[in-house]
């Protein structure tokens, strides 16, 4: 019991780690201190989110961005794209049984493939690389059964999250297929390994958005909600917790999601 509950720890610290960096990684549409996102921004309990976020940006610039200066700078540029392949190609059972709940089952199908076809090759290759890797979670899973996201909520080292979200956060962590075969080892060492590589693609953009940005901590807030509320409408982003959680294809423009009764082009 008590190795569980410090993997339980582990895994919360580590998988959502990234997510304040990746709510940070695209610039936003408009200002996002501007005053209709404050009175948009549903942040009750924004003085100890503020305390709490302070915390976590000098957590990251401890810990998380040395690391992935690290491996942005040292790794091998041949080692990248396995890498970056085996972490996706792990997701994809979490993403499977997720889009089935969501009764989308052509996205479900989409991850199913994708992790068997890759399979022969130790889960290292992308048997489908013109197409997007489908992304789901507990969260997303909640809005489209029509959860409302909640209040916003920073979390102490977890980064950006709401209500909603929390809750699937600690849905996940019990109904995720990897941890479930493999162990609680297996979705730390896949937090670790994400936290890692989605900061190390974010690094120059987190640093403008800290010096354009006239309230970082608005900005973060608005940028969390809207990648978030992309997530939920097409599921082609990386996840943000780490998610979850938390980080991403953040140069990509996101294809529209097509409901599973959708006609097939």
């Amino acid at each position: 019991m008590p190795l569980f509950k410090r993997g339980c720890g582990h895994f919360f610290g580590i998988v959502l780690l990234a997510g304040v960096l990746t709510a940070c990684a695209t610039t936003p549409n408009s200002d996002p201190g501007s005053p209709a996102d404050e009175v948009s921004a549903n942040d009750p309990l924004e003085l100890p989110n503020r305390f709490i976020f302070a915390f976590n940006v000098g957590l990251d610039q401890l810990v998380l961005q040395p690391a992935a200066v690290t491996y942005r700078d040292l790794m091998p540029d041949e080692l990248k794209v396995p890498i970056r392949n085996l972490i996706t190609n792990l997701f994809m059972p979490l993403s499977f049984l997720h889009a089935m709940l969501q009764g989308d089952f052509d996205r479900a199908e989409q991850a199913a493939s994708r992790f068997f076809a890759s399979a022969p090759a130790l889960f290292l290759s992308n048997p489908d690389p013109g197409r997007t890797p489908v992304y789901e979670d507990a969260g997303q899973t909640f809005a489209v059964w029509g959860a409302s996201a909640g209040p916003y909520i920073m979390l102490p080292v977890l980064g950006p999250s709401n209500l909603r979200d929390t809750a699937g956060t600690i849905i996940d962590f019990f109904i995720d297929p990897l941890g479930i075969v493999a162990g609680s080892e297996a979705t730390i060492g896949r937090g670790i390994s994400s936290a890692v590589l989605q900061r190390s693609r974010n690094i120059e953009q987190v640093r403008d958005l800290q010096r354009n940005s006239v309230d970082y901590y608005a900005a973060v807030r608005s940028l969390y909600g809207q990648r978030r509320e992309a997530e939920i409408k097409n599921g082609d982003l990386e996840p943000t917790r780490a998610a979850p959680t938390i980080g991403l294809e953040l140069d990509a423009a996101p294809a529209p999601k097509q409901s599973s009764d959708a006609t097939k082009q």
